[in-house]
């Protein structure tokens, strides 16, 4: 992962070596650990396909979320449902 400077529009932008992220994702005190984990979810699988247009978008944001719910569970058990 690669802090961006605060000018950086948006939380985490992803590609699939790389995770580049606000600043404003630090915050010590694990408040920001669902955007981390989206955003590597986009790296595992939201980079292997490409929606069509804007109705198929949902198939990338589900794989990914289905990703980042997996991982938080794994990392934190039953909590993060």
């Amino acid at each position: 992962m690669i802090v961006m400077p605060p000018s950086f529009a948006v939380g985490g932008m992803e590609n699939p070596y790389l995770t580049f992220v606000s600043p404003t994702i630090i915050s010590g005190d694990r408040s920001s650990v669902s955007t981390v984990a989206h955003e590597i979810g986009h790296s595992w699988s939201g980079n292997l396909m490409t929606n069509r247009n804007w109705t198929y978008f949902w198939i990338n944001e589900g794989f990914t979320v289905y990703s980042e719910r997996r991982l938080l569970r794994m990392s934190y058990g039953e909590r993060f449902e």
